[in-house]
């Protein structure tokens, strides 16, 4: 009896040290991972992105007739997939409409897209949402145009692989300015915007000529949102983007070791 009361109180006093060792770490290990966006990201900027109902069509309208619009377009995908290896692959049909209402022209596109694991692992940007379940896959960018001037896009998306939640989209038309207005439309751009612009460039921003100035303030695009309403048309999403954290600070290094 002596010796069995001897065992209890051993395994009684390990049990409690165990629990004093290792229950703070593990709470703190399983917060870390809930917190993962936060931790290994640095929020960049958020945007307003627009889901494509699966059933039907999303218009959007502009704010004069133009040629030329641009789309940034991604699916959204569910948990369970978020490490699918081939990415995942999806068509949008594209259709323009002229201000009297007849279509002018309509063509299809398939596109591919990396998974969520995949984007997040090669440091590029990183697209999330911060209150629902689905993950975002890589985002894709089209530069369509039109054979005349339209006042309205409608996009709508079909062969959708399985595990992709929706197909979300943000549009933009192109802004025509004349003269030297693109000029002061360059001037009253941010720094970052600026330096995001002139990257190709081989010179920073402010070592340009006027005319690259000029150039590079034609270059203006305008988000344009969608008909209808919220909730009943369509799905209006907060999209937040970052870098991870060990990207940017080996990019940080980098730019003071060039300096």
């Amino acid at each position: 009896m002596i010796a069995k009361s001897f065992v209890f109180v051993l395994l009684a006093l390990g049990s409690g040290w165990a629990g004093r060792e290792y229950a703070v770490p593990l709470a703190s290990y399983l917060t870390d991972v809930r917190d993962i966006t936060a931790r290994d990201a640095r929020i960049s900027k958020r945007s307003i992105a627009y889901r494509i109902p699966q059933n039907g069509e999303l218009a959007f309208a502009f704010s004069q007739p133009v040629t030329k619009a641009k789309i940034l377009i991604h699916p959204s995908v569910s948990e369970k997939v978020r490490s699918k290896g081939q990415g995942f692959v999806y068509g949008i049909r594209i259709r323009w409409i002229g201000a009297n209402g007849a279509e002018i022209s309509v063509h299809d596109a398939y596109l591919q897209s990396d998974s969520p694991d995949v984007v997040f692992a090669s440091g590029e940007v990183w697209r999330f949402f911060r209150t629902r379940p689905e993950l975002v896959a890589e985002q894709d960018q089209l530069l369509v145009e039109s054979p005349e001037p339209a006042a309205r896009l409608e996009l709508e998306v079909f062969d959708i692989d399985r595990g992709i939640v929706g197909i979300d989209v943000r549009v933009f038309e192109q802004r025509v300015y004349l003269g030297n207005q693109s000029l002061a439309v360059y001037r009253r751009l941010s720094n970052a915007t600026r330096e995001q612009l002139t990257a190709p460039n081989a010179f920073p921003a402010d070592m340009l000529t006027q005319k690259e100035k000029l150039d590079l303030g034609r270059n203006h695009w305008r988000a344009v949102g969608p008909l209808g309403l919220d909730g009943r048309d369509f799905t209006m999403l907060v999209l937040y983007e970052a870098l991870r954290e060990d990207v940017l600070l080996a990019r940080d290094a980098a730019r003071e070791g060039a300096r």
